[in-house]
């Protein structure tokens, strides 16, 4: 099986799986002449796409489906909720541009920790970076902007790395990257889905499901073979450069 499908493509291989294909068919987005209708088998597929994409996106080290570059905002001094890209899923990490670097080959660049709601108030002091990557800014999602605390002063340039939302395919040759065939789970779940309507026993396509989403989850968290992931060390920013951010807490709780 080819790694990326069109739209058409997946809807004949939906369709052969639960053994609706009828003679002669072409797929048509628009049609409803058959039980199972291509307006229903788009939505089907575009459903179990879903499914496939939040499975790989729970093997989140492997990060399939980062937006690149990415998206980023200069903060206005007065401003303390901005708000999100709109395409945004999953958020995996915030930076912050460090002073006089603007426009550098290489920007310098610091991660912005998250506070916890019950700490709102706790970091309202002054915001202040210097150079060597200290800082007292800290974020937080909420609803569609992202908090910042204290309000950051103005010129300051914040990245945000993040999964978008999933596009879903629409026209007959949208293509969709199964990445190592894993459409094939697609495809089977899809079928599942016109043969629970039509009332047809669905089991024999239930185990085949299950044993492709064990092979997708053993293997989808191990892209990078080559250096396996490693525990986080968040301590380091609770002190001064070039241990830390210059909270002056060594303690690892600040």
């Amino acid at each position: 099986m080819a790694s990326t499908m069109t739209l058409s493509q997946l809807m004949t291989a939906v369709r052969q799986r639960a053994d609706m294909l009828p003679n002669g068919y072409t797929p048509n987005v628009t049609d409803t002449q058959y039980f199972v209708t291509d307006v229903e088998l788009v939505s089907y597929i575009n459903l179990s796409l879903y499914d496939l994409y939040d499975q790989l996106i729970s093997a989140y080290g492997a990060n399939y489906f980062v937006k690149v570059p990415a998206y980023s905002f200069v903060t206005d001094g007065t401003t303390q909720q901005y708000t999100l890209p709109t395409d945004l899923y999953k958020l995996l990490g915030v930076d912050l541009q460090l002073s006089g670097t603007s426009g550098s080959a290489q920007q310098s660049l610091v991660s912005i920790k998250k506070f916890e709601f019950g700490d709102r108030n706790r970091f309202a002091v002054p915001n202040f970076q210097s150079f060597y990557g200290v800082t007292n800014l800290r974020y937080r999602l909420n609803g569609i902007y992202l908090w910042l605390t204290p309000i950051a002063s103005a010129g300051q340039t914040i990245y945000l790395w993040y999964v978008p939302k999933m596009t879903e395919l629409a026209t007959l040759s949208d293509t969709s990257d199964g990445i190592s065939g894993w459409l094939e789970y697609v495809i089977v779940d899809a079928a599942i889905k016109c043969l629970v309507k039509e009332e047809s026993d669905v089991s024999a396509l239930m185990a085949e499901k299950e044993k492709l989403l064990v092979r997708i989850m053993n293997l989808a968290d191990s892209r990078d073979i080559g250096s396996p992931p490693k525990v986080t060390d968040a301590t380091y920013q609770d002190n001064w450069y070039p241990t830390g951010n210059g909270s002056g807490n060594g303690s690892g709780s600040f």
